[in-house]
């Protein structure tokens, strides 16, 4: 039985390598990448306009750069954080203002691309009208900012949390508090990216909770970006070879790979969700001639 899923699993990975060769899937990780450089700061001026209107949700700023210096690489980081720490300076309205509107309009741009290669990826064409796919994509990031207000409202609340099992249970029930804390944090990244597998191609799927591509997802970029900064961290020279230019290229290579993930994971849920019958049988497909030397017949003149 292990054997066979060996097997299985061996021949799932080369069809998922071939279909990713087909699909051209680096290249449209490197439009996503541009797509994704482009849409992180609208997608914040909205998130930080959605703030203003919710109460007691305070400092979420601070944890924005918190979380961001945690996994973009170091050598990104400064220029990254300028630049959010200039769109937090600017004044802001409210979610009903034009420019919120504007900014979530902009922030549905990355998903709207990442539609049209999930769409590649799946072997399919977009039958859906242009403003149907828009305002999924709309909808969508509204959904992530509220998830990501959670995970602030989560991530701020586990520590005093934490110390008041330890309090009540001892030190063993505080970590288990914090194991438990990042284990729904992984659990809902898998579910966000999940839904982002289920929504945006037009192939009816059924809904499912965690998916092979989701947790591929999620696990795999979680380890590649750690490497990844490490590297750039310890071996990368890119300030000393293109100067101020460096960090912008360490974050594009870093949303590259987000973009090559995202990929991936899709592909493989498109590979798992392909038909039995998508394989030509013998009973379907006449064989091959064998190599002889006799060339084949030819048709009617």
């Amino acid at each position: 039985m292990g054997i066979g899923v060996l097997r299985s699993s061996w021949r799932l990975v080369g069809r998922v390598l071939a279909r990713m060769q087909e699909h051209r899937t680096f290249t449209f990780a490197a439009a996503l990448a541009y797509y994704f450089l482009f849409a992180i700061f609208p997608f914040l001026l909205f998130l930080l306009a959605l703030v203003t209107v919710l109460p007691g949700v305070g400092g979420i700023e601070e944890w924005i750069l918190a979380q961001a210096a945690l996994a973009v690489p170091p050598a990104a980081f400064e220029a990254l954080a300028t630049a959010i720490r200039s769109v937090l300076a600017q004044p802001r309205s409210g979610l009903l203002s034009l420019g919120a509107g504007l900014a979530l309009w902009s922030a549905s741009t990355a998903l709207v691309a990442v539609t049209d290669a999930l769409n590649v990826a799946y072997g399919v064409r977009e039958s859906r009208p242009w403003w149907r796919v828009r305002l999924a994509c709309v909808g969508l990031t509204v959904v992530l900012s509220a998830f990501m207000i959670v995970a602030f409202v989560a991530t701020v609340s586990s520590a005093p949390l934490s110390a008041w099992v330890a309090r009540l249970l001892g030190p063993v029930g505080g970590i288990g508090v914090l194991v438990a804390t990042w284990t729904v944090a992984v659990a809902a990244v898998t579910v966000v990216i999940a839904t982002l597998y289920h929504a945006l191609p037009d192939v009816p799927r059924p809904w499912r909770w965690f998916s092979a591509g989701s947790l591929v997802f999620t696990l795999g970029f979680a380890g590649t970006s750690a490497a990844f900064s490490a590297w750039v961290a310890r071996f990368g020279s890119y300030d000393k070879t293109y100067g101020s230019l460096g960090a912008l290229i360490v974050l594009l290579l870093w949303m590259y790979l987000l973009a090559v993930f995202v990929l991936v994971g899709g592909e493989i849920d498109a590979a798992l969700a392909e038909p039995v019958e998508a394989t030509p049988s013998d009973a379907t497909t006449p064989p091959l001639p064998r190599n002889d030397g006799v060339p084949p017949p030819s048709g009617p003149d």
